[in-house]
């Protein structure tokens, strides 16, 4: 609750300090005293747009503190310890306006953003204004007061939440299949272009062998021949054999090395030399016994490297790249089907958080249903007493078409008003006069005092358009402020 009130070179308030106990505080004065200004401290010190010319004339700053005591406010005590701002049981606010615009605000002396300070509003404090009863012509503000009475906040938490899932989940769905039918076409050709390459069995060093066979195989004779040449020369030829040319040098040097130790290095190289012709020799020939040069095999070839040639061509590639290509078109087919089941899997999440959302909705409506009529018959006794002795009160709820839902759940919910015998209940705004909105207004803040949350309730001349004999009344106001004061 509220249990101190500050204010410094405020607008007229020049230094004030009010200390307040549990109970019911009223503030009376003349017109013009500066009694509204306190609630509009109270306001920017929870939050409200401050505005420079609220500064008193004369001062470089206005300032205003409000001091709760939070021991039984149990939620308030738990965001304060999330923020690191707790200070025992006892949460000091404090915001400062300048002259030239700047503002600031503090929690327990812990500088902060000024959305914490309405944050903390939420929690400890409901200001009503002088023309608060203006709201009560508002759909949501009927709705409002039948879920504070019903104890709905709980429901009403867990529902917008659900909600906001079944709204990211749809926007999601909503996305994917704008973009399916898209997704379709590339599909198929995909399929068709995959079902083109995938007999083919592409490799990289499968494409390199095919190359490489068909350029042996076009140059068959002339390797060949080649390597036919070659080995003549080197050995099989009657004279001038290389192999032969060596043995007969390494034969007459190895005479004379006795008087020529140095030739031994020679003679070395000489006969690593023919070991390497007689090593070359052998390969040459297993090559001429092993070489498969078939020419009817070029054709086969070539016939293979025309097919790919062609799709290469088609898919404007290079044949090299084809199984690369091959492997970038499966991945992207993967990538489609996966986000087809995506789709799948996303239809189905959003049937459960719809029918999350509907069971809440459901459990919101019970509520509201069960004390929607002891609500009204509540408001209607407090509004006879307020001369409209005719008076009678009405909430009808009436569900949304099947399957539709808000945040708020899945009803309208409307207040209805009868002011005079025998007439029927009607809409707020074609029923009810000024004074007897107003009175209507006091009625149901009295009634609905004990079941808000917050701890604090400030109102700020509730009682207007309340005159005559209504506003004289002793017995009416010591009874409206005996509840109050409840």
């Amino acid at each position: 609750m509220l249990t101190a009130l500050t204010v410094r070179q405020l607008a007229v308030v020049e230094d004030l300090s009010l200390t307040f106990k549990s109970g019911m505080t009223s503030l009376t004065g003349e017109t013009g005293a500066g009694k509204s200004i306190l609630v509009d401290a109270l306001g920017l010190v929870l939050g409200d747009r401050a505005d420079s010319n609220m500064v008193r004339h004369g001062s470089e700053r206005a300032e205003i503190e409000a001091s709760f005591d939070i021991s039984h406010n149990l939620p308030l005590q738990q965001w304060l310890k999330e923020q690191e701002l707790d200070d025992d049981d006892q949460c000091h606010l404090r915001r400062t306006i300048s002259r030239d615009g700047r503002s600031k605000a503090y929690i327990n002396a812990r500088l902060v953003p000024l959305t914490q300070l309405r944050y903390i509003s939420e929690l400890s404090i409901d200001i009503h204004g002088q023309h608060e009863h203006q709201s009560l012509l508002r759909a949501e503000t009927q709705r409002e007061l039948l879920d504070i009475v019903a104890n709905n906040k709980t429901l009403l938490k867990a529902l917008k939440s659900a909600y906001t899932e079944w709204q990211q989940t749809q926007q999601q769905l909503a996305a994917i299949r704008q973009q399916s039918e898209q997704q379709l076409a590339r599909q198929e050709l995909l399929n068709y272009q995959i079902s083109e390459l995938e007999p083919l069995s592409l490799s990289e060093s499968g494409i390199e062998q095919l190359l490489q066979e068909q350029q042996q195989l076009a140059h068959a004779a002339q390797l060949l021949h080649t390597t036919e040449s070659t080995l003549h020369r080197l050995f099989d030829q009657d004279q001038g054999a290389a192999y032969d040319l060596i043995g007969a040098a390494l034969t007459e040097l190895e005479k004379l090395q006795q008087y020529e130790p140095r030739f031994a290095e020679v003679i070395e190289t000489l006969n690593s030399a023919a070991i390497n012709l007689d090593e070359t020799a052998t390969s040459l020939r297993h090559y001429l016994d092993s070489a498969d040069l078939d020419p009817s095999r070029l054709e086969a070839v070539e016939a293979q490297l025309s097919v790919l040639h062609d799709l290469a061509r088609k898919h404007h590639v290079e044949i090299e790249t084809l199984p690369a290509h091959y492997q970038a078109l499966c991945d992207e087919l993967n990538s489609l089907t996966k986000s087809q089941q995506n789709q799948t899997e996303l239809a189905q999440q959003l049937k459960i958080q719809e029918k999350r959302c509907l069971e809440l909705c459901a459990e919101i409506r019970a509520n509201r249903q069960q004390h929607a009529k002891p609500l009204a018959e509540t408001i209607t006794q407090s509004i006879q007493q307020l001369a409209i002795p005719a008076g009678r009160i009405e909430f009808v709820i009436r569900p949304f078409e099947e399957g539709k839902f808000t945040e708020h759940g899945a009803d309208h919910i409307q207040l209805l008003v009868s002011t005079n015998p025998g007439q029927p209940a009607g809409e707020l705004a074609k029923i009810a006069s000024g004074g007897e909105l107003a009175r209507i207004s006091l009625a149901i803040q009295v009634v609905t005092a004990g079941k808000r949350s917050v701890p604090t309730l400030i109102f700020d001349e509730v009682d207007v358009g309340i005159g005559g004999g209504v506003a004289k009344s002793s017995d009416n106001t010591s009874n409206y402020w005996h509840q109050l004061n409840k």
